[in-house]
């Protein structure tokens, strides 16, 4: 009993832990119940309660299942990607097994007796440490705990398999040396350790200016919306105006041709005109400035590509979405579209949703492509050239998402793209 009770602990406490880590590194949940996001502590804590009362497998093994059991669980509960996943992972269970193997040296080093109460305290020690220094990560990184879970800090992945075959080759080494022996295997780990926590600062602060970088980049593209906005609505206000300082022209005309007999001559005039309000005239009405702006522009430039464009909106005039965001999704999903339509010699036609119901404002855009669409790590893939510019509307897009506490979902299939989003408000 007192076994069971202590490993009980001891896995509470290595849960704990694990969640303070995950929580930092990966940071976005999956979309579940709120119940549910509570047991991630208790789920991790079993998951170190399964590994505790199961038989130890060779060394080599031991970190193996340890990194199993966390990829399952992190892959349960966060939205990530596999390989990001699977790399966090790993360097979880590396600074485990750097304090244990740290703590064992010193066990080695003070010649202390090789007892079963001995490592059970060397145990109770690392665990202490362990969640000590993962709530001081938390703590350190809390407020960029978005920005670390969004970097793509996978090209970095030699560096927690680096310190698991090292801490590997140091632990299968034969322990009970001699004091000069002891002392230098203490200092090796010792300093290895610090070499470690070096190369993560300097990783994490190298990844975080390409971040920077990257939200310069989002925001020059905001701007440009933006201004694309403006000149829209600039475009449409002067093409109104050259309507009405022609239309009393038009009315004269059109008396003085009724007024000669020239019946038909009128019908085919009216007629020209007709068709000319109808290409300058706007197509939808949401019943919001911005929305209609961007919408019959859009959909007048499919039409000048030979796109056709159904669209489905309802009274968005309760929408509390800023304008600039408006154009954001409006403007990156559209353009995005009507490129992908434009590579295509048929079934050109793009289907645009935006609606208000009671779950929120439900956005959706599909059309399709002429190539599959590889979606990795919730982003589209590229095969562009210039990758610096690429994918930045998207991005722009999540972004706006997020902000409102969103949720979206990209996805390609049957030669189709999706994209679907629901805004609460």
């Amino acid at each position: 009993m007192e076994v069971f009770v202590r490993s009980l602990f001891l896995s509470l406490l290595t849960g704990a832990s694990c969640w303070l880590f995950f929580e930092t590194i990966l940071g976005e949940k999956r979309n579940y119940a709120q119940w549910v996001r509570y047991t991630e502590i208790p789920v991790f804590a079993a998951g170190a309660m399964l590994i505790a009362v199961t038989p130890i497998p060779p060394y080599l093994l031991q970190p193996l299942r340890v990194i199993f059991v966390l990829f399952i669980i992190a892959q349960f509960y966060y939205r990530t990607g596999i390989v990001k996943n699977l790399l966090a992972s790993v360097l979880f269970c590396g600074i485990y097994w750097f304090i244990s193997v740290t703590m064992v040296s010193v066990v080695y080093l003070l010649s202390l007796p090789e007892s079963r109460g001995v490592f059970d305290g060397v145990e109770v020690v690392t665990e202490g440490i362990l969640l000590c220094l993962m709530m001081a990560f938390h703590i350190s990184f809390r407020k960029r705990a978005r920005g670390i879970s969004g970097l793509r800090w996978e090209k970095f992945g030699f560096f927690p398999v680096l310190i698991m075959v090292v801490l590997t080759a140091v632990g299968v080494t034969v322990w009970n040396g001699n004091g000069e022996e002891n002392y230098a295997r203490f200092i090796v780990v010792f300093g290895l350790a610090i070499l470690c926590t070096a190369l993560c600062y300097f990783a994490i602060g190298r990844l975080e200016k390409e971040e920077e970088l990257r939200w310069m980049q989002l925001g020059s593209e905001r701007m440009r919306n933006q201004v694309e906005m403006y000149h829209n609505m600039q475009q449409s206000y002067e093409q109104q105006r050259r309507l009405l300082h022609d239309y009393k022209n038009q009315l004269q005309c059109i008396q003085e041709m009724l007024a000669r007999g020239e019946t038909q001559e009128t019908l085919r005039y009216v007629s020209g005109l007709s068709g000319n309000l109808k290409k300058s005239v706007d197509m939808v009405n949401a019943n919001h400035l911005v929305v209609n702006v961007v919408l019959n522009r859009k959909y007048q430039e499919a039409l000048e590509r030979n796109i056709a464009m159904t669209i489905s909106v309802n009274d968005l005039s309760g929408i509390t979405i800023g304008e600039e965001e408006i154009v954001t999704l409006l403007v990156n999903l559209l353009d995005n579209a009507i490129e992908a339509c434009d590579k295509l010699t048929e079934n050109r036609v793009i289907r645009f949703k935006m609606v208000q119901e009671e779950s929120g404002l439900v956005l959706s855009v599909r059309n399709p492509v002429k190539e599959p669409v590889r979606i990795i790590d919730g982003r589209v893939s590229t095969t562009k050239r210039d990758r610096s510019r690429h994918g930045i509307g998207l991005l722009n897009v999540e972004a706006v998402v997020r902000k409102y506490e969103g949720t979206s979902v990209l996805k390609c299939e049957e030669g189709w793209f999706y994209f679907a989003a629901v805004i609460p408000e």
